[in-house]
Formats: C-alpha cells, structure tokens, sequence
C-alpha cells in the first residue's frame, strides 16, 4: 500500500548508506534522512535496496524490502 496525502499507509525509503552501525535511509518524496540500527533490516537488505516503513509506529518499523522498487532501479 503506498502512502496517500494523510501519511496514513506504509512509506518507502531507500538505503543511501551504512556506517557504524546504522543504516541511513532517504524517507519519501523529501528524502528525509532516518537512522536505523543495521540489525533491523531485513536480511539482504544493501545500499540502494528501497524498503517498505511503517511511520505511524514509534520508533516506525521496518517491514520489509519493495522488491519492485529495488528491482527498476
């Protein structure tokens, strides 16, 4: 489900870099940055991988990778 103008339903993000630690995903059309510990990625999970988040969650919640999306790029 992709996210509609409310916020409500899941975002995407892709995989920009991983460093010490954490992942640092571009969220959404703004590409805002967010953190996330490398060991709550999905297993396979890389740079340039587009990953489906759930923000409505605190902290939000990795669910999975878009493979549509990693796959066309």
């Amino acid at each position: 489900m992709q996210s509609d103008p409310s916020g409500i339903g899941n975002d995407r993000a892709e995989v920009k870099r991983i460093e010490e630690g954490e992942a640092v995903l571009a969220v959404g059309p703004s590409l805002t940055p967010m953190h996330v510990p490398i060991e709550d990625l999905p297993e396979g999970a890389k740079v340039g991988t587009w990953l489906i988040l759930d923000l409505q969650l605190h902290p939000p919640m990795v669910l999975g990778i878009d493979r549509g999306m990693t796959d066309s790029r």
